[in-house]
């Protein structure tokens, strides 16, 4: 079977782990990049090891030597972009998220199906294994009664916040913000582990970086109400958080030391007695955050093969985009082009 060919759109960090993570993945090779200076592009694509370049999002499009787009690109361009390659034929994995609205993500999805090709987010947590020993094992908890997710990682371009400059990681016209990049992570373990909630919560600090009402979110906690238990997500660009993810039920506690990255899983019974859960299929056992980017990349590639359904992450992405329209609708974040 030949290689599914795959260009990037976007040349930043999280790219050129994607690409790393591509070099795990056999069946899957990096056709070149995109880059609205042609020479950036180019220089790119050399270093990756390919050598196709575009300045042209419609040449990108057209382009037959190209199966698939990774869209690493501002989180406002992502839907607009993955539309575009989609129309020009081609699989798109679009980082997350997939859509600044429910709408918006569900219009991808749509037309992904329409032209026949797949369309999917690119959130690695949901295609670890890690977190599919976490939902395997859950029964051994009982009802489960609890859960909190947390994540937080303080963002270097806050400094730049804090001096008085603008930074587009935390800047409105481009969709940012704590929940749209950090509090992504844990909503969707929390979907992933406990479905969609039945009411929510939320409380976030805001502050306006432009001077004119561009509120932006730094940091925020939601709670949410399910049948049979209550569960919270905390998430921050402005601090670092190092509590691990826990479920708690009435027979037994499970402790998960990262969200967007589990390494160690540990179960603790009511008798007492502890158990470690085995963590499979890691082939990169380091720190660097491409050690589970390559099951996203796996499952892209056998989605594209016709091996994969990714009906169910589909609708745990709208799930999860849909909790965050209304943490924005509540917290009064707005972005230019939210609709209505």
């Amino acid at each position: 079977m030949e290689d599914l060919r795959i260009a990037t759109i976007g040349t930043s960090m999280i790219t050129g782990q994607f690409l790393e993570a591509v070099g795990l993945v056999d069946g899957i090779t990096f056709a070149g990049a995109y880059s609205r200076s042609l020479e950036k592009a180019e220089e790119w694509s050399r270093a990756h090891g390919a050598d196709r370049a575009w300045d042209s999002l419609d040449a990108l499009a057209a382009d037959d030597s190209v199966d698939a787009v990774y869209i690493a690109s501002p989180n406002l361009l992502h839907a607009e972009q993955a539309l575009k390659m989609i129309g020009g034929g081609k699989h798109v994995l679009v980082e997350k998220p997939l859509g600044t609205t429910r709408a918006e993500a569900r219009r991808v999805f749509e037309a992904a199906r329409e032209k026949g090709v797949v369309a999917m987010e690119a959130m690695r947590l949901v295609h670890d294994p890690a977190w599919r020993v976490v939902a395997e094992n859950l029964h051994f908890l009982g009802t489960l009664r609890r859960a909190s997710f947390p994540y937080g990682k303080y963002s270097s371009r806050y400094d730049k916040v804090l001096a008085g400059e603008q930074t587009n990681i935390f800047d409105p016209a481009f969709a940012t913000g704590a929940l749209m990049d950090i509090g992504i992570y844990p909503l969707n373990a929390l979907v992933l582990m406990l479905g969609e909630p039945d009411d929510l919560m939320c409380f976030a600090d805001t502050v306006d970086v432009t001077g004119d009402g561009g509120t932006i979110d730094l940091c925020g906690t939601v709670l949410f109400d399910y049948p049979d238990a209550v569960a919270t997500v905390s998430y921050s660009k402005v601090t670092d958080d190092r509590l691990p993810a826990q479920i708690e039920g009435e027979k037994g506690t499970m402790i998960v030391d990262s969200v967007p990255q589990p390494r160690r899983i540990e179960v603790f019974y009511g008798d007492g007695s502890s158990q470690v859960l085995p963590v499979p299929g890691r082939k990169n056992r380091t720190d660097h955050e491409v050690g589970n980017m390559e099951f996203e990349v796996a499952d892209f590639l056998a989605a594209c093969r016709g091996e994969l359904s990714l009906e169910r992450l589909n609708e745990n992405t709208l799930a999860v985009i849909g909790i965050m329209d209304t943490v924005r609708l509540r917290e009064g974040i707005v972005f230019p082009h939210d609709e209505g």
